[in-house]
């Protein structure tokens, strides 16, 4: 049975940080929409993702990491212009592909050498990150195709029995994901825009190129 507790309750939080520790899963609120999590350093927990979701295995997770210097263990040599960039708009909505260390699990990335990594806006997101000690692979907590709900009991009941706990932050305080842009070319490319929009995020990323026009 799913469990739906309040994220300012500590025994809450206490609870969601044994799970991700021992391998399950967890839905969280995040600066955007309601998240599930499981620690990269749990292979059991990655996968149950996927299982939750019903997601293709193809389809790589986004990590969460709680600061830069985080971020520099799971991606290769960012240049301090990527970094001066990242700095303006981080913590916030903005997820950024890099090239992977091999800390990050090829299951995390469905076997890609990329990664997406971004900090949160989010106090419980980056509490829940240390205290695990990993990063966390995130996803939407829904099922795949299906709409993102709005509040943690609407979440709860589209998942179904299928996680543990809920933890109950208030309704999304966003109806769209993060913003997707790709760091390893030479110069960034906007994959998917979300809540921060093209001509507002190139005001910190001066040479972002826009989404390809198809």
């Amino acid at each position: 049975m799913t469990e739906i507790l309040p994220s300012s309750n500590e025994a809450a939080r206490n609870k969601a940080v044994d799970l991700l520790k021992n391998g399950d899963v967890v839905v969280f609120p995040t600066d955007t929409i309601y998240g599930i999590g499981a620690s990269i350093a749990k292979e059991s927990g990655v996968k149950k993702i996927f299982e939750v979701k019903s997601r293709s295995p193809e389809k790589p997770l986004i990590i969460y990491v709680a600061s830069f210097e985080q971020l520099q263990q799971v991606t290769q040599k960012i240049p301090e212009s990527t970094i001066s960039s990242l700095r303006k708009i981080w913590p916030g909505a903005v997820s950024g592909i890099f090239l992977k260390t091999e800390i990050v699990p090829s299951f995390v990335t469905s076997g890609n050498n990329t990664v997406g990594v971004r900090i949160p806006n989010h106090e419980l997101c980056l509490e829940l990150v240390r205290r695990v000690g990993y990063p966390l692979a995130v996803t939407s907590a829904n099922i795949s195709g299906m709409e993102t709900q709005k509040t943690a009991a609407e979440v709860a009941a589209q998942l179904g029995e299928r996680v543990p706990l809920v933890l109950d932050g208030g309704p999304n305080p966003e109806e769209q994901p993060s913003t997707l842009v790709d760091f390893t070319g030479s110069t960034a490319r906007l994959l998917r825009e979300g809540v921060w929009c093209f001509s507002t995020l190139r005001q910190a990323i001066p040479d972002l190129q826009p989404i390809p026009e198809s």
